[in-house]
This record gives C-alpha cells, structure tokens and sequence, in this order.
C-alpha cells in the first residue's frame, strides 16, 4: 500500500532525493545499454578532442600575441620611412644610416620570422579546427543512438516512479480540462487574456492538477523624453558701468506618457481538489517563519490579533499557534472553520518547516491561492527555470558529460516541481479526499486539449503566425477543426502590435521668458493579427490515450521538418 506524504520536506530529504538519484541513474544506465553505446571507444574520443581543443586554445593565443607583434612592427617600419622622408634635409647623414638600418633589421625580422611563423601557426589552427571537427563528428556517431532515445515524458517517468502519488498525463486532454471546469469549478476566463506556452497535467492521490506556463499581455505606459537647447541674449551693465551682451543657452526638456503593451509570463500549479469546498484565501510569502523575535513579525502578529477581535471582520479568528498564522497569513479568509479543517496542527508544523527550510528545499517562495476548489500555487523558484522538458538539453557527444548531465538537469527539474507539489502535500484532508473519477474509474477522452494546441503553436514559434509588421511579442490562441482524413486542423491567431513613430510637441517655459515647443518621439502601438494553420496528425486509434508525450513532441520536433505536421503560413494585413 502506498502511503501519503504528511511530512514532504522530510520525507525529500530520507527518501525521495536518493531515491530519484537512484531511479535516473537506472535510467541512464538502461538506456545506454539499450543503444549500445562503446563507451572506451568514446571516451578516447573525447580524450582526443579535449586534448587538441586545449591545443587549439594555445596556437588560438600565440596567434593573437605575433599578431599584435606584427602590427607594432609594421607601425615601426612605416613611421621610420615617414620619419626619414619628412626628415631627410634636417638629421644628418649618420643618423639617417642608422635609422635606415634599424628598418632594414625590422623588415628581416618581419618577413624571416614574424610572417612565417604566423604562416605556420594559421596552417596549424586549421589542421586542428578541422581535426576537432572530424572528432566531434565521429563522437555524436558514437552517441547517435542513445540520442535518439530521449524522449519529451523521460523525466515524468522517473518522477512518477520516485513518487508514487503521482502521475503525469502523456498529455493535456479535454477530458482533464472538463473534470477542472465541472467538478471542481475551474473558470474557463483565465485562458481569454493568456496563451499556454507549455503545460503538464496528472494526478496528485487521485485528484488533477496542472502544471503551465502562461503568456499575458497587459496595456502598461512608458515614458519617453526629448529635448530642446534654445539660446537668446541679454544686455547687462558691467562693473566699469559699460552694457554688454551676454549670450545665454538652456536646454529645455518635455516626455510624454503613452501606452505600451507589457508581457508578463507566470508558471503556475492548478490543483483541484474538494476538500473545503467552499474556502477562499491568498497568501504571499513574507519570509517571517522563524523570525518571531523580529520588529515585522510583532508588527504583524499585532494587526491580526487586532483584526481578529474586530467583529466586523466576519469569521476571521485567529488559530492557536500564532507563529503560523503570521508566517502563513491568510486572513482575508472567508470561512474559519473551513480553514481550522484544513490546516490541522500537523499541516501547521510541516508547513512552517517548509516555509523555513532554504537548505534542501525553497523556504518561503510561492503564493497559494485557493478559490474553493481550485488550489493555485506560483512559486518563484520555477519561474525562470524551462519545465518543457525538451529532450535536446540531454544530447552530447560526451558520454560521461551526458551522464553527469542528464542527473543534474533532471535532480534540479525534481526538486523544483517536487517543492511546487510540497504545499499542497503538507495538507493532510487533500491526500485524504479522492475525486470520484478516481475511485470509480473513467475513460479519459484521447484528444488533446487546446491547452496542447496553444502550446505547439507557441513550440513552433510565433515568427510562423505573426503580422508582417508585429513589433511584439503575440500571444497566440487557436481553434482546431476536424479532417475527414483523421488529422486536425489548427487555426492559429498571433495579436500583436505594430508600432507607429509619433511626434509630440510640448510647450516648456524657457529662460528667456517664451513658450517654447519641445519636440518628443513616441510610439503609439496598435493591434495586429497575423494569421496561420497547422495540421496536426494524432494517434488516437486505441481508445485511450496511446499517443505519449514521446509520440506528441516526435511530432513537435521531428516532425516540424517531416510530413506529420504541416505549418501554412499566412500573413494576413489587418486594417487597425
């Protein structure tokens, strides 16, 4: 029987994290067994190519060295002749012979020495890139096979394995999208404004989440500046009593403020589950766990207590263990009871553990946002990192490097989402509570969702949908139309802007006691909308879901340059 998680930072630090390390290490280790890999025969390889790259490396210096020589040399030689001719009629004759001399060496220098040995050092750097080159060459054949067996799931696998409570889809499917939006309320609104640029979905103890990035365009204003330097005279009586004119400048300086499309990306988790149906809260990290001796946390603990004994507040009152509440502040909840349910004294403890733990885990990094059903965590620490899970990061030619790499890369995908997952797992009533798909069973719809769809669109790149004359990013949204051939249609709508220059005039006072027109350059941005189509193949004959994420993103990837996916591209001039 498999047992829940109460305690997730523990439970990474005895079990999960030398588990993990255990089950890639197997994984790395099957799949070069099944490729056949000569791992002796590459391993001299790349003792050859490291051992000619360092070689490279030092012809590469010296000649960078003879070649200032060179120059200075040559500076040398020009400016002795300049020097003799301007001269000639004013040193006299020896020390002209001497000068003569002196260019004469140079010049036997340069073209016995400096030139040849430059000469020999160039053929040698070529011979070598060209070498490196057929090493390089020879070593991605030798890893040719096990290249191929990344796949786009390799990573989800051996997360799913390390963790028993969870599972990834091979894909985002309609049906996870309906069971999101019918049982547990999920509000379709939050896609109008966003384009999906990846997303992963699955079950955690039987209940759905998702993990996305999304892509938002929010109108904000910059501010642009111009300048303009005016000059005029003015008559004043000096000391001696006499009138002079003075001659005086200013520059005068003007902005403007227009709006400017920003884009925002956010990675978030979507986790839905019943248990306290009806609570809403949202709490942002405040790093006070742990810090009760600190001015802020006495602060805050203060406007709580004073909160909770205001009767106008509702049902907010405040839990027994205080230092909780500060660290974890929720008080714009909703219902109390609820949330005494829901953070027991143990969800209490292991979550003030995770929020002080910056060691093994993340500390306090991420806003949970729970709107009755729907739980919404956005840490930070996955915000810069690429959960696409692009297979391309694992190819090498190095076989001990890929080793080495395909740990690291994975060990670090594992504990950022494994810490995203940890809220959540610090939640007794959410292991304890199971959807009713997930005791009873379901056939989950084989057709992907247009989550997918804005997320190939947004793999395959916005340069293949945009206006021709879009000067920002786009956010991408599609709609998809079955082919009597079996294929689906994408159609796939890129908004961006283009930008127009605008010029602004802007009265300033100036010193001299006029109005004065300064001139300002801004852009006005106006919305564009490019258009295109994809033509996406899926393997859905089974009756569940047979295409793998490995199957989906060999479409993606091998695909984009073969027959399974076809991309028109239409660039179509809206009137704005």
């Amino acid at each position: 029987m498999v047992e829940d998680i109460y305690d997730p930072l523990n439970e990474y630090i005895s079990t999960f994290k030398a588990k993990f390390k255990k089950v890639a290490e197997e994984t790395f280790d099957r799949l070069a067994d099944e490729a056949q890999v000569d791992v002796e025969a590459n391993r001299e390889t790349c003792r050859q190519i490291y051992e000619d790259e360092a070689r490279l490396e030092d012809v590469s210096s010296r000649i960078v060295w003879w070649t200032v020589l060179c120059v200075i040399l040559w500076i040398c030689v020009v400016a002795g002749v300049a020097l003799v001719y301007v001269k000639w009629n004013e040193f006299p004759m020896e020390h002209l012979l001497l000068i003569a001399g002196a260019e004469a060496l140079l010049l036997v220098f340069l073209l016995m020495k400096v030139h040849p040995v430059l000469k020999r050092l160039r053929s040698q750097k070529g011979e070598l890139v060209e070498k490196v080159g057929a090493l390089k060459q020879d070593a991605w054949n030798q890893m040719a096979a096990l290249n191929r067996l990344y796949d786009w799931d390799i990573f989800t696998r051996m997360m799913s394995k390390t963790v028993p409570r969870l599972e990834f889809d091979p894909y985002v499917t309609t049906q996870r999208l309906a069971d999101l939006r019918t049982t547990y309320g999920w509000d379709d609104s939050f896609n109008t404004e966003r384009s999906v640029l990846y997303a992963h979905s699955g079950l955690i103890n039987g209940n759905p989440f998702v993990i996305c990035r999304t892509r938002k365009m929010e109108m904000g204003q910059k501010t642009y500046h111009g300048q303009r330097t005016i000059y005029w005279t003015t008559t004043e009586t000096g000391p001696d009593g006499k009138t002079r004119t003075v001659h005086r400048s200013e520059t005068l300086h003007a902005s403007v403020t227009a709006p400017y499309p920003e884009y925002i990306e956010r990675t978030r988790l979507i986790y839905g589950n019943t248990a306290a149906p009806d609570l809403t809260f949202y709490r942002k990290p405040n790093g006070l766990a742990g810090k009760e001796s600190s001015l802020r946390f006495k602060w805050d603990r203060f406007w709580l207590r004073r909160k909770a004994r205001n009767l106008e507040n509702g049902d907010f009152a405040m839990l027994t263990n205080e230092e909780f509440e500060v660290a974890f502040n929720t008080s714009n909840r909703n219902d109390n009871q609820q949330y005494a349910l829901l953070f027991t004294p143990l969800a209490q403890q292991t979550m003030m553990a995770l929020l002080q733990d910056r060691t093994e885990g993340y500390g306090d990094d991420f806003d949970f946002d729970k709107n009755r059903m729907i739980n919404t965590i956005m840490p930070l620490h996955i915000q810069e990192m690429e959960l696409d899970m692009n297979p391309d990061q694992y190819r090498s030619f190095d076989f001990e490097k890929a080793r080495k790499d395909f740990y690291e890369i994975n060990a670090r995908y594992f504990r950022a989402i494994y810490f995203s997952f940890a809220p959540l797992l610090c939640v007794p009533m959410y292991q304890q509570i199971r959807s009713q798909q997930d005791i009873y069973g379901h056939d989950m719809e084989a057709k992907s969702s247009f989550w997918e769809q804005e997320s190939l669109a947004n793999f395959w790149g916005q340069e293949h949908f945009e206006h021709t004359y879009c000067v920002t990013p786009c956010i991408l949204k599609t709609t998809a139309k079955a082919q009597g051939d079996g294929n689906t249609l994408i159609n796939v709508t890129a908004h961006g802007f283009r930008s127009e220059s605008r010029m602004s005039y802007i009265s300033k006072l100036g010193g001299d006691g006029s109005w004065h027109d300064v001139p300002v350059k801004w852009y006005e941005f106006l919305p564009v909308e490019g258009n295109g189509q994809i033509l996406m193949q899926e393997d859905n004959q089974q009756g569940d879901v047979t295409m793998s994420q490995t199957q989906r993103m060999t479409h993606i990837s091998d695909v984009l340059q073969k027959t399974h996916l076809d991309v028109y591209r239409r660039h179509i001039a809206s009137k704005v």
